[in-house]
């Protein structure tokens, strides 16, 4: 009767508030029972404590997640609303309206993948180098691999192998950058120049990596680190690139004139893709805008799933349309 003594004095020392607890695993071998000197203070029968088995319904109804709620509605804007866009904006929108969503409603933050941080890298170094060509200095290889190692980040590589073999492919691609530069011993006129231009109630922005200038006309180049190894694969992606339709576009409407050429240079390779812009590429590049800028402004975001444009987006795990066969 000690234990019954000591259970209610420690009841009666309360002052506001007495909390009962129990549980039936306490780390050991067996399940424990309610104290029967609870039940007795709180005069329930000695059967109180008896498991209570749920129906099956009930069972599903507590194990079943949550219901998926429905996404907030955007109020669509105004048709004369400035809207802000960029050839990356169009691109995202193009391949799918509920991917430009999540990169630039709800701004999703994700791990970048292995190639976007060797990408960077790369066009950091090349920029780092063009801007030193363009104030009329000299930069040595080695202090360009050195501005290589700076600039690297250890972000979504497979392996430790992986990010040394990548490692490797980079010093290359920047050797033979270095050499060929020096060896045209061609001077930029503009290096990551922004740009600006409307289309209605639409602002396209953006920034070419590289123009050279001539008598001849401007050439627009724009710098890839994806491993590209066939001229006739370099020229494609030139000629149906929607980024340089944009920056052509943007060159006409700036300075009244189409640019003589385009170009895509690939790093890797050292293979150049080049394309001389029409009136249709322009207006390709326009009708594009025009497109994504009407879905954009009416808050149209819903998903339009392929396998091969699922497989490889960023989204695929989250995405609730994500494509999983062809």
């Amino acid at each position: 009767m000690k234990e019954r003594r000591l259970f209610y004095v420690g009841m009666t020392r309360a002052k506001k508030e007495l909390y009962l607890t129990s549980a039936r695993d306490y780390g050991g071998a067996r399940e424990r029972k309610v104290s029967r000197f609870v039940l007795e203070a709180l005069d329930l029968p000695l059967d109180a404590v008896r498991p209570f088995k749920s129906r099956a319904i009930e069972e599903i109804h507590r194990h079943a997640p949550p219901p998926e709620t429905a996404p907030e509605a955007l109020a669509p804007l105004a048709p004369d609303e400035l809207l802000l866009i960029s050839h990356r904006q169009v691109d995202d929108y193009e391949t799918c309206p509920l991917k430009y969503r999540y990169i630039h409603v709800l701004r999703v933050p994700i791990m970048r993948h292995h190639s976007v941080a060797y990408g960077s890298t790369l066009h950091k170094v090349v920029e780092h180098y063009l801007r030193r060509r363009v104030a009329g200095l000299f930069t040595p290889l080695e202090d360009l691999l050195s501005v290589f190692e700076r600039e690297w980040r250890n972000e979504g590589f497979l392996t430790w192998e992986h990010e040394e073999a990548r490692k490797a492919a980079g010093r290359a691609a920047i050797t033979r950058f270095w050499h060929e530069e020096e060896a045209s011993g061609t001077k930029p006129a503009h290096v990551e120049r922004e740009f600006g231009f409307t289309l209605g109630p639409n602002k396209v922005r953006g920034r070419w990596d590289r123009v050279d200038e001539s008598e001849s006309g401007a050439v627009i180049i724009d710098y890839k680190s994806s491993d590209i190894r066939a001229q006739k694969d370099a020229d494609k992606r030139v000629r149906e690139s929607l980024q340089l339709k944009i920056y052509a576009l943007a060159w006409k409407e700036m300075f009244g004139r189409l640019p003589e050429q385009v170009e895509l240079r690939f790093l890797e390779s050292g293979l150049v893709g080049a394309h001389t812009p029409t009136g249709e590429d322009l207006a390709e590049g326009e009708a594009a805008i025009h497109a994504a800028a009407a879905g954009i402004r009416a808050r149209e975001f819903t998903a339009t799933p392929a396998y091969q444009v699922c497989r490889y987006c960023a989204y695929n795990q989250i995405c609730p349309s994500t494509a999983t066969q062809e």
